[in-house]
């Protein structure tokens, strides 16, 4: 194949620009990368709020529930520095504090694949008030968690339940074990974005960016910019479980770790993390979905969204490929779009790369 041939930053542009119009979308944003030669297509298409200036390459984009499995490399970094273990139960790590007995055997791996028995979200009086009081962040978070953990389990343990509120707790337990009393924010950026390759993390932070805004379906039809501000995402305890935002460049290259190559991730850690929890018959991980390809080989996939944006990733391990695409919007013709696009970019990257 010829290099001009080779998918590159002006094919993916093309792209971009055609589900942008098609679908009637504010903006996108997509990347693809390798292990060995870093980013090799970024493109960007359309405003940062609608009618507004054009989105830029290094602006950041909110990810959503893409944030799950950097939490869980979050406590794989603490297993590795000591300070915790695969395998804790929730009464282990929060030892000394009131547990209702449905919690006491329940493992982190349980918690970080969704099968701890935890419901998927906080309930709405909380969402609406304690969670906005504008108490510190980590106050909030211990409250909740506390108070979830007090009572009995509502979902059955062992049985798939995605749960938001679960990767609070494991946000919490970070906290509780890394025993330096940094937040789970600080743990994030010292764990995951301190010890990551160069340039990985570019634009990382927590709620909404800067500069581009979220879109949400109006009154009367059409798309409504949110803003900047606390309505512009969930409650910040929801932190460790989806408000991370963080631009193209810099989201890709913080996930080609999890692929063989020159920055992997410590061997045992990459297994542990993508293996399907709890046997080879599950369909998630640790903050991976988990899905077999048309050849019969694992495709690992995760989709974000505070229903203000969406955000889809896949790591394609056999191929040697992380595929990020984004938009500003999220609703039928933003899913759409990003379904569409996510094919493509798997076709042809698959395509030219093998």
């Amino acid at each position: 194949m010829a290099e001009s041939d080779r998918f590159n930053s002006l094919h993916l542009q093309s792209l971009l620009d055609t589900a942008r119009d098609k679908h009637g979308l504010i903006g996108l944003g997509a990347v693809v990368a390798t292990p060995e030669d870093g980013i090799i297509a970024l493109a960007v298409s359309g405003d940062r709020v609608r009618g507004g200036p054009a989105i830029q390459t290094d602006d950041a984009w909110h990810i959503g529930s893409n944030t799950k499995m950097l939490t869980a490399l979050g406590w794989a970094r603490l297993v590795e520095a000591g300070s915790a273990r695969w395998g804790m139960t929730l009464a282990e790590i929060f030892e000394g504090e009131e547990l209702h007995p449905g919690w006491q055997d329940v493992t982190i791996e349980e918690v970080l694949a969704h099968r701890s028995g935890v419901t998927p979200n906080p309930g709405v009086l909380w969402m609406t008030g304690a969670g906005r009081n504008g108490d510190p962040v980590r106050q909030q978070r211990e409250r909740l968690v506390a108070g979830t953990l007090q009572k009995a389990p509502a979902g059955k343990r062992g049985e798939f339940d995605y749960s938001n509120l679960g990767y609070i707790i494991a946000g919490r337990a970070m906290e509780k074990e890394a025993g330096t009393g940094e937040t789970y924010e600080q743990l994030m950026r010292r764990l995951v974005i301190g010890q990551a390759p160069e340039g990985a993390g570019a634009g990382f932070g927590f709620g909404p960016p800067g500069a581009i805004q979220g879109h949400r379906a109006g009154l009367f039809g059409g798309l409504k910019p949110v803003g900047t501000g606390p309505s512009a995402d969930n409650v910040p305890a929801f932190a460790s479980a989806g408000t991370v935002h963080i631009n193209l460049a810099g989201h890709a290259l913080l996930l080609l770790p999890f692929l063989e190559g020159p920055h992997s991730l410590p061997e045992a850690m990459r297994r542990k993390l993508l293996a399907p929890y709890p046997d080879a018959a599950a369909d998630y991980a640790l903050g991976w979905g988990v899905q077999t390809g048309k050849d019969g080989r694992p495709v690992y996939m995760h989709a974000g969204s505070n229903t203000m944006w969406l955000s889809q990733v896949v790591l394609l391990p056999e191929t040697g490929a992380v595929i990020i695409i984004n938009t500003n919007a999220a609703g039928i013709q933003a899913d759409k779009a990003i379904r569409e696009l996510t094919g493509q970019l798997m076709t042809r990257v698959e395509s030219d790369l093998r």
